[in-house]
């Protein structure tokens, strides 16, 4: 009697076996991978919404407040908060300006200064700085 193949039983066990080596052997995959570029993007994003309503509307005043004790900063307008967003546990954010950050109509900033979220785990950090003069907002690593 010729035997070319594998019975059912071999091949269920040899795949058997290479699943719990795989699940032994592979790292944990780190599930922040490009959460800090995407917080940094979204408050990048949120202060220049503030300052293109403060252009559009004189009339209005919109802010953001940041809460670095809850890790957490808000987006404001005049009479009631539009949007919060909160850091996962291991990041913190920080602002250098004196107060909330606002912009005249011109589009120029009030209290100017710069946005530092940093990841607690590995110390990396990444800010948004608002440049007093213009107005501008920029990353940097």
């Amino acid at each position: 009697m010729k035997n070319d193949g594998f019975t059912l039983f071999e091949i269920i066990t040899v795949l058997s076996l290479m699943g719990i080596l795989s699940a032994i052997c592979v790292p944990k995959i780190n599930t922040d991978f490009g959460y800090m570029d995407k917080a940094a993007e979204e408050l990048l994003a949120d202060v220049r919404f503030i300052q293109m309503e403060a252009m559009k509307n004189p009339a209005k005043t919109y802010q953001i407040t940041v809460n670095p004790l809850e890790r957490k900063y808000y987006l404001r307008d005049e009479i009631k908060v539009i949007k919060t967003v909160a850091l996962k546990e291991r990041y913190s954010i920080d602002y250098t300006g004196n107060g909330s950050l606002y912009f005249k109509s011109e589009g120029t900033p009030v209290h100017a200064g710069t946005f530092t979220i940093l990841d607690g785990k590995t110390k990396k950090s990444k800010r948004i700085t608002v440049v007093p003069a213009t107005g501008r907002t920029v990353i940097l690593e």
